[in-house]
């Protein structure tokens, strides 16, 4: 693939209201009596986004064609995972326009949520970068000034004020350098992380400011996948295979396909997830959620509840971060500005009592 290419399909890809306006509408469409094929095209005349205007497209001609309907959109790769398996359900139980309104009202929670996760980090992000700026400029303006007065008045300066000071115009001096670096340094962390998915998420799940972000996160998910998929006409076995393929953690993609083995040989899913719980990636109250469902035969409205739950301690949880996130970011270029001050002025100071 050409690097232009790479560029194009960068600031080109479907954002996740886009899914969710798009489904929205077919869901609506689809109602009222409209086959897929044409509702399809209808869509596809008011999407915005180019890649996903010429995927439904290419959808509506494939069924046209004689293609199946999960076939269909599996064959485009724009299309997130639980978007086939979940249309494909819905088309088997005859619940097309339901699967669709599940599907816009997952992908607008999704939105929601990173839309507050984006805006709360907007704070960490932008004190962090007024600091750098402020440090930089510290170094590259104050600094030699001070080290210039001193000269002149045969003061001896700490090596570190200096060391510090050559560091930074180094590597300003060299910005070509820098960003070459800082590129491949980013590149080689994607490379770690692509080949190292296990180790990552992990990690995710022990690191103390993010671990209960995500380990809910997960859990939300999980309950949403699961509730989707038997919603849309797909037996807990089938839902739990997509939702191993779904779920953003490997860990609890392990424990998932043990559930589902279990499931398999006829164990309940309650049981199923308490005995394999092995990575400790399901919480004991989706547990609960569960076993109230199935001892109640209301699965997905007990999973939806979850979800619901879920959803509000995120929500509740993310200013908190923000704020941990914005201090580990803040106190350590503080602790860096103030020492520089220090060591800087430590000399004047020495002057000064010599001239007493």
């Amino acid at each position: 693939m050409k690097i232009d290419d790479r560029f194009s399909e960068f600031f080109n890809k479907p954002k996740l209201i886009d899914f969710q306006m798009m489904f929205s509408q077919l869901h609506l469409i689809l109602d009222s009596g409209t086959t897929l094929q044409h509702a399809l095209k209808e869509v596809a005349q008011y999407v915005e986004n180019n890649k996903l205007k010429s995927a439904l497209l290419n959808v509506s001609n494939n069924l046209g064609a004689g293609i199946s309907t999960g076939a269909a959109f599996r064959k485009e790769s724009v299309f997130p995972m639980i978007v086939a398996p979940t249309i494909e359900a819905g088309d088997r139980a005859g619940e097309l326009s339901k699967s669709m309104q599940k599907l816009s009202e997952i992908f607008k929670l999704q939105h929601n949520l990173y839309t507050k996760v984006n805006n709360a980090l907007f704070v960490p992000k932008l004190a962090a970068f007024i600091m750098a700026i402020m440090t930089v400029a510290y170094i590259k303006i104050a600094i030699p000034e001070f080290l210039k007065l001193y000269e002149e008045s045969n003061v001896e300066v700490p090596g570190i004020v200096s060391v510090v000071s050559n560091f930074v115009n180094l590597i300003l001096d060299n910005w070509y350098i820098t960003v070459f670096i800082i590129c491949l340094l980013i590149k080689s962390w994607q490379i770690f992380a692509e080949r190292n998915t296990y180790i990552i998420d992990g990690w995710k799940l022990k690191v103390p400011i993010f671990k209960k972000l995500h380990f809910h996160f997960l859990q939300h998910q999980y309950a949403s996948i699961i509730s989707l998929m038997i919603g849309s006409g797909l037996t807990v076995p089938d839902a739990l295979m997509q939702a191993e393929k779904v779920v953003s953690n490997s860990l609890m993609a392990e424990d998932i396909k043990r559930v589902y083995a279990d499931v398999v040989r006829g164990h309940t899913l309650t049981s199923s997830m308490k005995r394999n719980n092995v990575k400790a990636t399901f919480d004991g109250l989706l547990i609960t959620s569960v076993y109230a469902g199935e001892n109640s035969n209301q699965l997905v409205l007990a999973l939806d509840e979850a979800c619901k739950y879920y959803e509000n301690t995120l929500k509740d949880s993310i200013e908190p971060t923000s704020t941990k996130i914005t201090l580990l970011v803040l106190i350590p270029m503080g602790i860096l500005v103030v020492a520089m001050y220090i060591f800087t002025m430590i000399p004047m100071f020495s002057y000064m009592s010599q001239l007493q």
